[in-house]
């Protein structure tokens, strides 16, 4: 079975981060709209244009499938993926629960990259802490473990055929002035792939292991 590492984060902020991009494409279709018609002088009526292609200029995720990968560990049998999430569990008392919120967004980073991201900020360096015991755990259990998934940011939409430099920046923009709330994370959640059908999360959970206490700033 495949299993990876990730955090699910709440979904009020999720939400929250998609409204901001939802407004933007809200405000671009009011504006590609227009206003009626009308009347030249002499009585005469303007020509038609043609409708613009119509649909969203970003596809948004929905929030059930949003989560933060933090590690893949590969194809396990189920004794080895067992093993892996027992020790964790043991492990992770001792790695603090960061305190996280989002902040700011990129797009289409590193080149090919095809998404609208929103950044990560806060206890950074707690949640570095999590990721390299999950490396260090995974390590000591002689289990391969791929780092390469990880990027402080999480993935919120993916641009289209619809998509326009202009509307992409109206998000970057929005997305720069937008900040969540703050929440601790408490858990990290070790994950196995899924075909639970459209709009639900490409996953199942496997285990839900408790990071150790928070400390309050």
């Amino acid at each position: 079975m495949h299993i990876f590492a990730a955090l699910l984060l709440p979904p009020d902020v999720l939400e929250h981060a998609r409204s901001v991009v939802d407004s933007v494409e809200s405000a671009a279709a009011v504006s590609a709209a227009g206003g009626p018609a009308g009347r030249h002088r002499r009585g005469w009526r303007r020509r038609a244009e043609p409708p613009p292609p119509s649909g969203p200029m970003l596809d948004v995720l929905p929030t059930a499938i949003i989560h933060l990968p933090i590690a893949r560990f590969g194809n396990l049998s189920l004794f080895d993926a067992t093993r892996l999430a027992d020790t964790m569990e043991r492990e992770a008392k001792a790695w603090q629960s960061p305190r996280l919120h989002l902040a700011g967004g990129v797009a289409l980073e590193p080149e090919g990259d095809d998404s609208v991201w929103v950044r990560l900020a806060g206890d950074l360096d707690e949640l570095g802490t999590v990721r390299a015991g999950v490396t260090r755990v995974a390590q000591g259990c002689q289990i391969y473990v791929d780092r390469r998934v990880f990027r402080p940011e999480v993935r919120l939409a993916t641009v289209n055929d619809l998509t326009t430099p202009e509307h992409l920046e109206a998000v970057l923009a929005a997305l720069d002035g937008h900040e969540s709330a703050a929440w601790w994370q408490t858990t990290l959640s070790l994950l196995t792939p899924a075909d639970l059908g459209p709009g639900r999360p490409p996953f199942k959970g496997f285990r839900e292991i408790p990071l150790g206490p928070a400390v309050p700033h």
